[in-house]
């Protein structure tokens, strides 16, 4: 553990790094934590199992012996990077897996590790990036990825640069009391089409099933890597350990299944009051297997009472049709440990 004692305004903060959890304690971490989605002791005790290839980083900047701050890292080998051309794109991952990636995220849910306190964040801020920088050249990584980023964020240090990226994720606030509830809300065509993919999805016999864990990963697997390559979309390489380890989060695994076969699967997982769907796999010889998955994923978010249902990117226009709404963080910021990096990378902005 390492630290940095500095003086601002209102007070002494101290800078505090950590490579686990478990060695902040839950207590101290949950305080932080509270309501925010997938940010939870638990969950990250999850991520820390699955992605355990990746070593974490914990930054926290305290005050008075309180935690105020945090930025959450993971030293990342292979992460698929947003840079065209493929040629430049293929070198920086080459490169990358010597000199490996220093990321701020949520392990596991497409969302920011950074949280920051509403008076003085810039403070904070200024703290949580000096000691990226200094744990960066320690590790001998590349550079500083914060990912998942809403835009407007004025305060990064001038060093930092911010890139807009593609595919924003998407969401759906719940405020009505039950799904029954919710389809009412909707127009006439849009409970038509629900009876629809019931009635057709009978009639080509599939069957949904919820289990609490993932009974064959090498059953789901191919369904799963059918999906991404489908959308061109980079192979998570911890998706297996995701579906090995759901006994230790809230979870729920969602299969679909023809005469027998498995056509259609995905995985619910829930903290601090959102629900997320992930791992969605699906036989592309198979019609409305798909629209019954998300159904079934609003009718177990409404059944878990969650705020929140969050479904990722892609398939923009039948989400919004459900009521989904885009996510607006889609920026990343970086800071490049070398001169010729941030050459390269500047040139392909």
């Amino acid at each position: 553990m390492s630290m940095v004692f500095s003086l601002f305004p209102g007070g002494q903060l101290r800078v505090e790094t950590f490579s686990s959890v478990e060695a902040v304690g839950q207590a101290e971490w949950d305080r932080l934590s509270a309501g925010r989605p997938f940010a939870s002791y638990r969950w990250y005790r999850y991520g820390e199992t699955v992605m355990d290839d990746c070593q974490p980083v914990y930054i926290l900047v305290k005050r008075g012996g309180k935690a105020i701050a945090r930025a959450t890292f993971w030293l990342v080998r292979n992460e698929p990077l947003p840079v065209e051309p493929k040629t430049v794109r293929s070198a920086l991952q080459a490169y990358l897996r010597r000199r490996p990636l220093l990321i701020c995220r949520s392990p596991l849910a497409n969302l920011s590790g950074l949280i920051l306190p509403e008076q003085n964040p810039a403070d904070c801020l200024r703290l949580i990036a000096d000691a990226a920088k200094s744990a960066l050249r320690e590790l001998k990584g590349s550079f500083l990825l914060f990912d998942f980023m809403e835009a407007g964020r004025d305060d990064w240090p001038a060093d930092f640069v911010p890139y807009q990226v593609s595919d924003p994720g998407t969401f759906l606030p719940l405020h009505w009391d039950s799904f029954d509830d919710y389809l009412a809300d909707g127009n006439k065509k849009d409970r038509q089409h629900y009876k629809r993919v019931l009635r057709q999805a009978e009639e080509l016999g599939l069957e949904l099933t919820r289990r609490t864990r993932v009974p064959d990963l090498d059953e789901a697997m191919p369904l799963i890597r059918s999906v991404e390559r489908k959308h061109n979309s980079a192979e998570n390489q911890w998706m297996r350990g995701t579906l090995a380890h759901t006994d230790e989060i809230n979870a729920a695994w969602l299969e679909i299944r023809q005469h027998g076969r498995l056509v259609g699967c995905g995985l619910l997982a829930e903290d601090n009051g959102t629900l997320m769907a992930t791992a969605l796999g699906l036989a592309e010889d198979v019609q409305y297997a798909y629209f019954l998955l998300i159904y079934a994923t609003l009718r177990e978010g409404f059944e878990r009472k969650v705020k929140v249902i969050r479904l990722g990117s892609g398939a923009y226009e039948v989400k919004q049709r459900l009521g989904f709404e885009l996510e607006q963080n889609n920026y990343a910021v970086v800071w490049l440990n070398t001169p010729a990096l941030r050459k390269l990378l500047g040139s392909h902005r």
